[in-house]
């Protein structure tokens, strides 16, 4: 008798890390959006090609990159990362590696924190080719790095200053 209580205690002491998960919090989530988005900010003012240029400067033929949108959901943030994603991805740029893969976290945790709200997951998006992206990049290299930075500091900053106004998917 002694020898089967002593087993089934064993049995649920082995089992007692199955048993003890956690939710994940939504402001736990939005916390790590923002400090990684802080952490890339930082980053792209690090890199060796800041320099300033009128924010009132216009440059067309750069309409693929992602503008001051107004970034109304969690899934339309995701889907801009996504384009700035492929599009670092498509031009060689030196010191983007770790950039990219904060991007990757960063929208890695706006999908788990979309399913968390109980919102489907999107549909990758059908972006440029990457052949286009390279032709532009040839056209003005320094350009376009320097706009797509840019750009990409700017959609951070928004999502770190509405990303707890974010009610809809």
């Amino acid at each position: 008798m002694q020898y089967l209580l002593l087993s089934v205690c064993w049995f649920f002491w082995m089992r007692l890390p199955q048993c003890h998960g956690r939710v994940l919090r939504t402001d736990r989530l939005k916390a790590d959006v923002k400090l990684l988005s802080k952490i890339l900010i930082t980053r792209i003012q690090e890199h060796p090609i800041r320099l300033n240029h009128p924010s009132s400067l216009k440059i067309s033929g750069l309409d693929f990159i992602p503008d001051e949108e107004i970034l109304e959901s969690l899934e339309k943030m995701d889907e801009t990362l996504e384009t700035f994603h492929n599009i670092l991805s498509s031009i060689p740029m030196e010191h983007a590696e770790q950039m990219l893969s904060d991007i990757e976290n960063l929208r890695s945790l706006l999908q788990i924190l979309n399913r968390i709200t109980g919102c489907a997951a999107r549909e990758p998006k059908q972006t440029k080719s990457l052949e286009y992206f390279k032709e532009q990049h040839e056209n003005a290299s320094y350009t376009m790095e320097k706009v797509t930075l840019d750009r990409l500091e700017k959609t951070l900053d928004n999502i770190v200053k509405h990303l707890d106004d974010i009610t809809s998917c």
